[in-house]
């Protein structure tokens, strides 16, 4: 009796097991599909001002660091793909900064 009820739980358990599993599975799909599908219009805005903010930020760093200064301190803020022109430009500032302040670092010592 004991033994049946024991495998009686282990199937069920199994069962629903499945179930979840499947259901997380279907679930996660749709949410996919559902953030990618308004993303092609903010991604093509987040691109052109990350081109932007990254060639500013180069030439403000690179100056920064061949004439000397110390380098610019930027909050700590991360704009996803999904947040239009301003996070792009923001993110490619960020990185186009601290690229070209290495590189105009590396042309200060000569």
């Amino acid at each position: 009796m004991r033994i049946q009820l024991s495998d009686r739980i282990k199937r069920t358990l199994g069962v629903l097991l499945l179930v979840l599993f499947v259901s997380s599975l279907t679930a996660s799909s749709v949410s996919a599909a559902v953030s990618t599908k308004y993303m092609d219009k903010n991604n093509d805005s987040y691109d052109r001002g990350y081109r932007d903010g990254y060639s500013e930020g180069y030439s403000a760093g690179f100056i920064d660091g061949i004439t000397g200064k110390s380098p610019c301190m930027f909050i700590a803020i991360y704009y996803g793909p999904d947040s239009g022109y301003k996070g792009g430009h923001f993110n490619g500032f960020v990185h186009g900064y601290s690229v070209g302040y290495d590189l105009g670092k590396k042309f200060y010592g000569f």
